[in-house]
């Protein structure tokens, strides 16, 4: 086990001033600097054990947290060992952390293979114990980190109410499967409130995770995270970075899958296919990591440079004045309109509006990625959100590289007929119904604008 250089929560800029909890910034090195704050060479890390589950592409974040946070204790309640679990159980071990872990031990453990794996590694700071057991050990405030499982019916809210007491005050909550289709309405309810209550930041990429700061004192990155608008660049940003880590996760599960096939296989057809297959994903995973590093350089480079920080005030001003010309003919006209005495056509013109601050809230429409998609809407100077509820929901646009519109509408042709923005109609009742949503298909535009 190689000693790590610490990168504490004390080393992590916070961005270009104070966050809005009033906590004094600091200028960090290399790494915090580059990607507003966020980076640290934790989240690079590539995880020891990854399984082909979704959750497996939060590992990276995870490594990330435990970095900022430095727990001293904390708690998984699912029932079986989960990928997650040894992603923080592999972060404590590499930072040479005191931590104490704890995971509910399920029936059949000391069989599983997972379970003999963890116990080869990570035994001496890190136990299996029943859910009784596991609750009578925890003293009250010495939980700095707890995992729950979302998708577990009534589990959040029995473990919230019977693990509050034990968390302490720089506590961490996790919620997995936020953003999972199939998760119970209750549920999804839930977290809505205590997200009202506590600072919260979401992940929408595998299957969705909800961080909760319970705790009130936090390290200064975790406050940095919290204070991040839902809809602001940063915080789609921070989102994307750490969706695209997640992928590499999946990759190389995919490519351990395909090698265990490989193995398997006894025809030699199938296996000259396998390890074609093979080839082929560490091409990409190679690729991407390329790819990714490269986006960082050029992030640090753009955000470093003095005409960046110079046209700032005037970027800002672009991007306030069009939302303004907008918003300005928005009332006039219902001035008109309730002077007219027609207030069902002012609440019609208002539709629109109230959507497109619904998908901007939900985190599946990035303005950004929206407008380097399609240029053509940059040059109609129509807000991109309010673009997409309008006409690009309807022509089968994609708002954010997590939604297909095109794949929404197909799957279920009453959205069509009843003539709904597809992620509209998702956010209002999809969700509650338990409709799936895919990733979208879109290539990336070329250098010369053409696809």
């Amino acid at each position: 086990m190689t000693k790590e250089t610490p990168i504490g929560a004390e080393k992590i800029a916070l961005g270009e001033a104070a966050g809005a909890t009033g906590v004094p910034i600091e200028l960090g090195n290399w790494w915090s600097r580059l990607g507003g704050g966020f980076v640290t060479p934790a989240m690079f890390w590539a995880p020891d054990r990854v399984d082909a589950v979704p959750r497996s592409e939060h590992v990276p974040f995870l490594f990330w947290l435990v970095d900022a946070l430095r727990p001293m204790a904390l708690v998984e309640l699912v029932e079986a060992p989960s990928a997650s679990y040894l992603g923080l159980c592999q972060a404590v071990s590499r930072l040479r952390l005191p931590t104490r872990c704890y995971a509910i031990s399920g029936s059949g453990t000391s069989r599983d293979e997972r379970t003999q794996y963890h116990n080869a590694r990570y035994a001496q700071f890190s136990q299996f114990l029943p859910a009784e057991q596991m609750f009578e050990r925890c003293e009250d405030g010495t939980i700095d980190l707890i995992s729950i499982d979302a998708m577990e019916r009534g589990a959040l809210a029995q473990h919230y109410r019977a693990w509050l007491p034990k968390l302490s005050k720089s506590a961490i909550m996790l919620v997995h499967g936020i953003d999972d289709p199939a998760i119970a309405t209750e549920t999804l309810e839930l977290w809505h409130v205590l997200a009202e209550k506590y600072p919260h930041f979401e992940f929408v990429h595998g299957g969705g995770l909800g961080v909760l700061g319970i705790g009130e004192d936090l390290p200064p990155a975790l406050q940095h995270l919290f204070s991040l608008d839902a809809t602001a660049t940063r915080a789609l940003e921070v989102r994307e970075m750490f969706a695209r880590l997640g992928g590499m996760v999946a990759i190389q599960a995919e490519l351990t899958d395909v090698r265990r096939r490989l193995h398997a296989a006894l025809d030699s057809d199938q296996v000259a296919k396998l390890e074609s297959a093979l080839s082929a994903a560490k091409d990409a995973l190679a690729a991407a990591r390329v790819d990714h590093v490269k986006t960082l350089k050029r992030l640090r480079k753009v955000e470093e440079s003095i005409w960046w920080r110079i046209t700032k005030p005037a970027r800002r001003l672009v991007k306030n004045h069009r939302w303004a010309i907008y918003n300005m003919r928005q009332w006039a006209m219902c001035a008109y309109w309730i002077t007219t005495f027609r207030f069902a056509r002012m609440k019609k013109q208002m539709k629109p509006y109230r959507h497109a601050k619904l998908v901007l809230r939900s985190g599946l429409m990035h303005e950004a990625w929206y407008l380097r998609q399609y240029p053509d809407v940059a040059a109609v100077g129509i807000p991109p959100a309010l673009h997409y509820v309008l006409y690009g929901g309807f022509e089968g646009r994609d708002p954010s590289p997590m939604f297909s519109s095109q794949a929404y509408l197909e799957a279920y042709p009453d959205v069509r007929v009843m003539k709904t923005n597809p992620l509209v109609h998702y956010l209002q009742k999809g969700r509650y119904e338990n409709r799936t949503i895919s990733p979208s298909t879109a290539k990336p535009p070329l250098a010369n604008g053409r696809r």
